[in-house]
C-alpha cells in the first residue's frame, strides 16, 4: 500500500510538472528571452537545481498528504478536547488558509514557526465541504473572523493564505465587508489568474480557478486597503503559468526552484512572511501612537 501511495504521487507530480515545462517553454515570454534555446539547453549547468526542487517537492507533498490524514482523524475527536481560553498577545491573530481540497492541518509548518517566534494567537481554519465554490467558502471565512476577534478582544486579524485561499481571502474582504477586520494579507502560490491546470476541473471551485472564470472576472483585485504581499515561485507546478500568482497592487515577491507544496515549508518564505507581519505590526503601532 505505502508503494503504491509513493508511486502515485510521483506519477502524479511527473504529470503536472510535465504541463508546467511544455507551458513555460512554449510560452511567448520564454521565446522572447531565450530565443532558440529550449528548457533543456542549460541543463548540465542548472539541471541540478531542477532535479532538486522536484525531489523536495516531492517529500513536501508526500507530508502535506500526511498532514491531511491527520487532520480528518484529529477532526474525529476535537469535540471531546475542551475549549481554552487564548492567550493575551500584543500581535494581531493570524488566521492560517488552506488550499483548494486540502484542511487547516496542513498549515502546520508555518503555524509551529510562529508559535515559536513568539506569535500566540495562530488559527488553522479549515472551510468545508471542497466541492462548494469560493463564495460559500468566504462566509465560512467571514464567520471564523468574528469568531477569532470575539475570542481574542482583537479589532483586526492577519490572513496567510496557500493557494485557493488566497482568492476566498480576497473574495471575503473585497464582497463581504471585510476591510474592516483585516490588517494584512501575505498569499503563497494564490493563482489571481487562475491556472491553466485546472482546465481539467470539474468541481465548482476548481472551474472558478480557470483563466478568465466568470468567478474571476468579477472579483476585484488588490484587496480595498489591504496591506498585501503576494509570495509566488517560478518553480510552481500547480499554477500555470506562475506569472498568474503576481498580484496588482501588492508586494510581490519571487522565489525559485520552490515548488507549490514548498512554499509551506521553505525556510526562505517564511523569513519574508515573518518580516512582512513585523512590518505591519509596526505600521500599525505608528497610527495608533498618533
Amino acid at each position: 500500500m505505502l508503494c503504491i501511495f509513493l508511486s502515485l504521487t510521483l506519477i502524479y507530480l511527473i504529470i503536472v510538472y510535465s504541463i508546467r515545462w511544455f507551458e513555460f517553454s512554449n510560452s511567448n515570454e520564454y521565446k522572447e528571452k531565450n530565443k532558440d534555446k529550449t528548457i533543456f539547453s542549460d541543463f548540465q549547468k542548472e539541471g541540478y537545481k531542477a532535479i532538486v526542487g522536484f525531489i523536495l517537492e516531492y517529500v513536501y507533498v508526500i507530508a502535506h498528504l500526511n498532514l491531511l490524514v491527520a487532520d480528518y482523524i484529529i477532526s474525529l475527536f476535537q469535540s471531546l478536547i475542551p475549549k481554552s481560553s487564548s492567550p493575551q498577545d500584543t500581535q494581531n491573530p493570524i488566521i492560517l488558509i488552506h488550499g483548494y481540497m486540502m484542511r487547516g492541518l496542513v498549515m502546520y509548518p508555518i503555524k509551529q514557526r510562529l508559535n515559536k517566534d513568539g506569535y500566540k494567537n495562530v488559527y488553522l481554519f479549515t472551510y468545508s465541504s471542497p466541492w462548494l465554490n469560493i463564495d460559500d467558502f468566504s462566509l465560512q471565512l467571514k464567520d471564523k473572523v468574528e469568531s477569532v476577534k470575539k475570542d481574542t478582544g482583537a479589532e483586526k486579524v492577519d490572513l496567510i493564505c496557500h493557494s485557493m485561499g488566497g482568492l476566498v481571502a480576497i473574495n471575503y474582504i473585497n464582497n463581504l465587508d471585510g476591510t474592516k477586520n483585516i490588517n494584512r494579507l501575505i498569499t503563497l502560490g494564490t493563482p489571481f489568474g487562475g491556472s491553466k491546470l485546472w482546465s481539467f476541473s470539474v468541481g465548482k471551485c476548481g472551474k472558478e480557478m480557470k483563466p478568465e472564470s466568470a468567478f474571476l472576472k468579477k472579483l476585484s483585485m488588490p484587496p480595498a486597503g489591504i496591506r498585501a504581499t503576494a509570495i509566488y515561485t517560478t518553480f510552481d507546478e500547480m499554477v500555470i503559468p506562475y506569472e498568474y500568482s503576481k498580484l496588482e497592487g501588492a508586494d510581490n515577491i519571487e522565489m525559485n526552484y520552490i515548488g507549490h507544496v514548498g512554499l509551506l515549508f521553505s525556510r526562505s518564505v517564511y523569513k519574508i512572511i515573518r518580516e512582512a507581519l513585523k512590518t505591519s505590526q509596526s505600521s500599525q503601532n505608528s497610527l495608533l501612537q498618533k
